[in-house]
């Protein structure tokens, strides 16, 4: 007999992990392009 109740939890578990973990993926990729655009406007006013 199968425990849907069990199946839905772990598939549940699976996907809803999965989002927050690429959530905080794109979080993390989102703040390294602010800092290297600022560092590299930051550049370029100091060549200028």
């Amino acid at each position: 007999m199968i425990d849907w109740e069990l199946v839905a939890k772990i598939a549940g578990g699976g996907f809803g992990s999965t989002l927050i973990i690429l959530a905080i993926l794109c979080i993390v990729i989102w703040l390294i392009g602010l800092v290297v655009r600022r560092r590299a406007r930051r550049a370029k006013d100091e060549s200028k």
